[in-house]
């Protein structure tokens, strides 16, 4: 027999004393079956187990010999099963005394929050941990049982004073009566010391890593976008060719035009075979500097600088600040209710003195790199204090051009390319009909230039050159047979 299916005892010379059949404690005098608290579940029958399903195969299925099975492996312990009898025993009902009064007592709880504020609470307590723990998670700042939405919604269950009042009132006129899950929890909330300071603290310690990286990728960002443009050797002969063109047809000198204007080049066309501005400035960058590469590759910092606002960057270094002077202050109120030696507190402590240094590297390089953009500025002509622009709008409009460049520029490298393939096709027309020898031999040479599309045609050349046509089409083999026709010249 099997494993599994083999009887209680021992398997081998050396194992550990194995158990015998599963036992059934004696029930105590004068308590039956039907008095003991019921217990439901599915026995596990070991005689009924087969083994692996059949989608297993046999390879990958190990032998069913000598399977484990934790029922057979469990340690032996011992049950009192008198005082199991005496602890699950079913209470007998006794003889009802205003029955109706006392259910009625028994089921009500005190009902303090209105409906919406009710509601709004038991939603919240769904994701939040349970009202005997939630006390400690919070004073331990324990980030496995509380996340930072979970933060946000404890800052709105916070009670005001008048809920708070509202509860502990009906808590002392009706002692023997419960408070309701609601209210409950509202009432764990409001006994912990100090706690809107502690969730302000704690939320700020888990955003100030992803605001601070925001604005550092953004100056790193911001910073090399300067270097790209001012180094772009494609947008500087692209500006060039605008300027040149532009003055041309304004027919007056100009030293150099607002950036404002690569916005408008794409809707200037010409009025002969309507192409755009920026097609011809590309055919003539694809005509004399080949080598040039592809400007929307080369300013990849400056069309992620276009899509984001610089005033945001300044609204979220400002709040940075901002949370933590707060942040300061709610630590001074919790000191006054907490030992300066807890380790949440030192833990609190040395993160805002880190902060509060990483908070002036960030403004020094902000400082920095904005002196960086006002050079931009003055390099392209732009004068930061009368006519600022922000970044986010000088990056969109070289980003947008950037994109319509590569457009046409696409466009006319195809379409060189197509009238490349066009003159190759031109140079092999005719072959078949004016070189008769070469189309014999299978070579299909260029066309010679003393061709008949050259030189006046001869009568007598003309004559030649049908008969021997005609004689080499006599001379191929007939369809569906491997015979030749032997007409006589």
């Amino acid at each position: 027999s099997s494993g599994i299916n083999a009887e209680y005892g021992p398997k081998a010379p050396g194992a550990p004393p194995a158990l015998g059949p599963p036992t059934v404690g004696t029930l105590p005098k004068g308590i039956k079956k039907s008095n003991l608290v019921n217990v439901f579940w599915n026995k596990v029958n070991l005689n009924k187990i087969t083994g692996l399903p059949p989608s297993v195969p046999a390879y990958a299925a190990p032998k069913l010999e000598g399977t484990k099975s934790i029922w057979k492996e469990r340690p032996e312990v011992k049950v009192d099963y008198d005082q199991l009898a005496s602890l699950f025993t079913k209470k007998t009902i006794e003889a009802k005394k205003s029955v109706d009064t006392e259910k009625t007592t028994q089921m009500k709880v005190i009902r303090v929050l209105d409906g919406n504020r009710s509601r709004e609470v038991g939603i919240a307590m769904a994701k939040l941990p349970a009202s005997r723990h939630i006390k400690q998670a919070i004073l331990n700042m324990d980030p496995s049982h509380i996340s930072r939405e979970s933060i946000a919604s404890l800052a709105k269950l916070i009670p005001s004073d008048e809920e708070k009042n509202q509860i502990t009132e009906a808590k002392l006129a009706n002692p023997d009566i419960p408070l309701g899950k609601e209210e409950e929890y509202v009432h764990t909330l409001s006994v912990i010391p100090n706690i809107r300071s502690r969730l302000n603290i704690w939320a700020f310690m888990i955003d100030f890593d992803a605001m601070e990286d925001e604005v550092a990728d953004y100056l790193m960002d911001l910073k090399e976008c300067c270097q790209e443009l001012q180094s772009c050797q494609t947008l500087h002969l692209i500006i060039s060719y605008i300027l040149e063109i532009g003055n041309f047809l304004r027919q007056e000198k100009s030293d150099g035009f607002e950036i404002m204007f690569l916005s408008k080049v794409a809707d200037i066309k010409d009025t002969v075979k309507k192409q755009t501005m920026v097609h011809h400035i590309a055919t003539m960058m694809h005509e004399h500097h080949p080598a040039q590469g592809d400007l929307h590759k080369e300013i990849g910092h400056t069309h992620r600088i276009g899509r984001i606002s610089f005033d945001e960057v300044e609204v979220t270094m400002e709040k940075m600040d901002e949370l933590c002077d707060r942040s300061w202050e709610d630590l001074r109120i919790i000191s006054k209710h907490t030992s300066s030696t807890n380790d949440v507190m030192q833990k609190q402590l040395a993160f805002l003195k880190s902060v509060a240094e990483r908070i002036d590297i960030l403004k020094i390089v902000l400082r920095r790199v904005k002196n960086r953009y006002y050079n931009l500025l003055l390099y392209f002509g732009i004068d930061p204090v009368k006519k600022f622009m922000p970044p986010d709008e000088f990056c969109r409009i070289i980003s947008e051009f950037a994109l319509e460049y590569r457009t046409r520029i696409e466009a006319v490298i195809l379409e060189v390319a197509k009238k490349k393939k066009m003159k190759e096709r031109r140079k092999t027309r005719g072959i078949k009909i004016t070189d008769i020898k070469n189309l014999v031999s299978g070579k299909h040479a260029g066309r010679p230039e003393s061709s008949a599309s050259t030189t006046p045609a001869d009568p007598k050349n003309t004559k030649v050159l049908a008969k021997a046509k005609s004689r080499m089409s006599l001379s191929l083999p007939i369809s569906g047979s491997r015979k030749q026709s032997n007409v006589p010249p």
